[in-house]
């Protein structure tokens, strides 16, 4: 017996740098925008998002393992910003970093603002405090683990990550009996784009993948299998919470997924749901935030101190200035700004298989197509949400 119990603890000791690894994209990934889901769908036609999902999943699948090649390509780790600039140079260097910069401080203030929200659902009944309140109370927690370093928090990453998919099982069963299938029928043709930019967003998971390097450590030739693992189960977390949501509610789903169950499922699937959002949230803060502080600390050298001022200085300010609606802030932040990051990942992979300075652990080897079609779905995406969206 104590044999097997040492067997037991040296495997999950062997394989914990893997778990924190895809508990680290998980958490980047799953954030505020799964959310806007099922309202997407919903607004659509289920089978119509049911479809993006899989395209904007398979595309994400291809980005983030091109992503994975290019940071076992270089010698040093960096962020998005400091690969675009060794193999691209410094004009696209900007170009990301406003990118980034604007997917991120939206993305942070978002999840600032949701919080406080889903905190107030939690504790409602326990004692009152405005959302506005348990907002910074969150912000200034979640700041203060970023500031404590990635290192630190990464077992963090895993509970949280296991927990809020537990509380999705949860509401799913719960909400299972009352699905009708008449909620899946129906195609509105004038909302058929609507899921492409959430699902975009609800993906985005770029800043973890070098983290994902760090954690690994002398195991990198699980990046991979890691970003592969992170990937398919996002999106079959996101496709049940879909399911459930739009098969409960159907077109009364609300763009926050949760209150319009309400009626369906009384209070206990707003505490479940509130949660499950803190959760979320908490982990997408939690890697962004420390993803944003190394593109100051590694790719421009600042002092960590002063990058992590850097990083939660302005959403506070923008929160305390009244910046408190999240939909527009999240369409600002979503398929044109990660669109032209995609667009820019696949110029780096490129560059990066010819002048590369380490061998990696893997390479793909993917049809020239394939980057030209991914290039024009992202151009399309960008100007449909500029010019029509």
């Amino acid at each position: 017996m104590k044999g097997f119990f040492n067997w037991v603890s040296g495997f999950f000791k062997n394989k914990r740098s893997f778990y924190y690894a895809v508990a680290a994209l998980v958490g980047t990934m799953v954030g505020v925008g799964v959310f806007g889901i099922p309202f997407s769908f919903a607004k659509a036609g289920f089978w119509i998002g049911a479809f993006s999902l899989i395209v904007v999943a398979l595309i994400t699948l291809v980005l983030d393992l091109m992503y994975g090649e290019i940071v076992l390509r270089t010698q040093r780790i960096h962020q998005m910003t400091g690969y675009t600039e060794i193999y691209l140079g410094n004009a696209y260097k900007k170009i990301i970093f406003f990118s980034i910069a604007l997917v991120s401080y939206a993305a942070l203030l978002i999840y600032m603002i949701i919080a406080g929200d889903f905190l107030s659902n939690v504790f409602s009944s326990i004692t009152y405090i405005s959302p506005a309140t348990y907002s910074l109370i969150f912000f200034f927690v979640m700041s203060s683990l970023i500031l404590m370093g990635i290192k630190r928090i990464s077992w963090i990453e895993l509970l949280l990550a296991v927990l809020f998919s537990s509380v999705i099982i949860a509401i799913s069963a719960v909400g299972w009996p009352k699905i009708n299938l008449a909620n899946f029928s129906g195609i509105q043709r004038e909302f058929w784009f609507l899921p492409y930019g959430i699902l975009l967003f609800a993906f985005a998971g770029f800043p973890a993948i070098p983290i994902q390097r760090e954690l690994l450590g002398d195991k990198e030739r699980f990046l991979r299998r890691a970003i592969i693992s992170a990937v398919a189960f996002v999106s079959i977390l996101y496709l049940i919470f879909a399911i459930t949501v739009v098969g409960i509610s159907g077109d009364v789903t609300t763009p926050d997924a949760i209150s319009g169950l309400y009626e369906f499922l009384g209070d206990k699937i707003v505490f479940l749901g509130s949660l499950f959002g803190v959760l979320a949230i908490s982990t997408s803060f939690l890697m962004l935030g420390s993803a944003f502080l190394e593109i100051f600390n590694l790719d421009y050298g600042i002092s960590r101190r002063l990058s992590w001022l850097l990083v939660v200085t302005p959403p506070l300010i923008l929160f305390l200035g009244g910046l408190r609606t999240f939909i527009g802030i999240m369409g600002l932040a979503g398929a044109v700004a990660i669109g032209i990051e995609g667009i820019i990942m696949i110029l780096i992979y490129t560059k990066a298989k010819s002048k590369g300075d380490r061998v990696p652990e893997y390479s793909l080897e993917l049809p020239k197509f394939i980057y030209y079609l991914m290039i024009l779905v992202f151009l399309a995406g960008i100007v449909y949400s500029i010019f029509v969206g």
